[in-house]
């Protein structure tokens, strides 16, 4: 059976993924774009903040065993999996990068948590975007990829992508037409415990 070409397989992950990038609205985007992003019921919040997180993250397992498929099928010699030696050291400094950013002054939790007592929704819309970028995949990602259990390295995953549901509904309630300090902190305190969560995983991981 032909392999697809490199170029294809990265077209089909930029279908897989793109719909994650694209609940983010920054602060140059027409309101009539997150009009189109369904919001949270002000009926029952609590409720519909757990309806919903349960529905992103079902969309994420169908979206990473997607993305899983289309790489298994597509790996080639040139691009096998780099090994990356699991040391005590590198454990602690990818795990203290991300306890930093939940506990920091300058880290992406006061910081959000700065910006919503500042009412500064325009810079709240922009910073939730940037923080996925360089905290959820850059940070998380690495910090996963040292697990040594592979089935907690698919929890991982799921916990990872919880911060980005946190993000994207933090930008949601920073939207114009759509601002509610309320729902901001509400999503705030999920991303701590998201956080809390994902760091627990350092004690799981076994050295050889």
């Amino acid at each position: 059976m032909p392999q697809p070409s490199i170029a294809t397989t990265i077209a089909l992950l930029y279908c897989c993924c793109s719909g994650y990038a694209s609940a983010f609205i920054a602060p140059s985007s027409s309101s009539s774009s997150a009009a189109s992003i369904s919001q949270t019921s002000s009926h029952n919040p609590a409720t519909a903040l757990q309806a919903t997180r349960r529905n992103f993250l079902t969309q994420s397992i169908a979206t990473s065993t997607t993305a899983a498929l289309i790489l298994t099928s597509s790996q080639q010699p040139a691009f096998a999996k780099e090994t990356i030696e699991v040391t005590p050291e590198l454990v602690t400094e990818s795990f203290a990068a991300i306890r930093n950013e939940l506990t920091s002054p300058n880290g992406v939790v006061s910081t959000l948590s700065n910006l919503i007592d500042n009412g500064s929704f325009e810079d709240i819309l922009q910073y939730t975007k940037e923080s996925d970028a360089y905290f959820r995949k850059a940070k998380l990602g690495k910090a996963r990829k040292l697990l040594t259990d592979k089935d907690l390295k698919g929890e991982a995953v799921l916990m990872s992508n919880a911060v980005t549901f946190d993000l994207i509904g933090i930008n949601r309630a920073s939207r114009p037409g759509k601002e509610s300090r309320e729902d901001q902190l509400r999503y705030l305190e999920e991303l701590k415990k998201d956080i809390e969560k994902f760091l627990e995983l350092e004690k799981t991981i076994v050295f050889e």
